[in-house]
């Protein structure tokens, strides 16, 4: 096993790489978020919005000998904080550090970059427990990570209610570098 994770750039912008991420990106909140949607839901994200990413290079990519395994997004929040999101691991890489990896390396462009703090958000059911989502509360704790705001995801975007199964909150979790 050889892992390289490096920023995405314009060698990436072929849609071979772009559907790989969207496979993965998409398999992985498939398996964590699938019981909060609703069937008809398409997925986490489309092909527009990660080749959108990559153009903007807004992502980190791990590969194994050249098959991608891993990503993650950032975007400024503001002059401060920097965001990070669509944190992906492929199966075959899990409890590997792969994940732990990635956030690491986003942290580390974001000291590089002048931002003073990580933000990322959890989207989690609002009356029950999802297994995935305890494990990455207590996960991200262990980095470092403290909620900071919960709110009902109906506040966030009301015009994506009709696509949930269930009643869901959106915490914003924060560190500081």
């Amino acid at each position: 096993m050889s892992i390289t994770i490096k920023q995405c750039d314009e060698t990436d912008l072929t849609p071979a790489t772009i559907n790989r991420l969207l496979e993965l990106i998409n398999a992985v909140y498939e398996e964590t978020e699938s019981d909060l949607w609703k069937p008809t839901t398409s997925g986490r994200t489309f092909y527009d919005e990660v080749e959108g990413f990559v153009k903007e290079k807004q992502l980190y990519i791990a590969r194994d000998n050249n098959e991608i395994v891993g990503s993650v997004k950032f975007t400024p929040v503001d002059d401060i904080t920097l965001e990070f999101g669509m944190l992906a691991a492929d199966k075959k890489m899990r409890g590997l550090g792969l994940g732990r990896d990635l956030v690491n390396i986003v942290e580390n462009h974001a000291r590089n970059n002048g931002y003073k703090t990580m933000q990322l958000e959890l989207l989690t059911p609002r009356h029950w427990e999802n297994p995935a989502k305890e494990f990455l509360k207590v996960w991200y704790s262990r980095l470092g990570y403290i909620p900071e705001k919960s709110m009902p995801f109906e506040e966030v975007s009301p015009h994506r209610m009709d696509e949930f199964a269930t009643d869901c909150d959106f915490t914003v979790w924060l560190k500081k570098l």
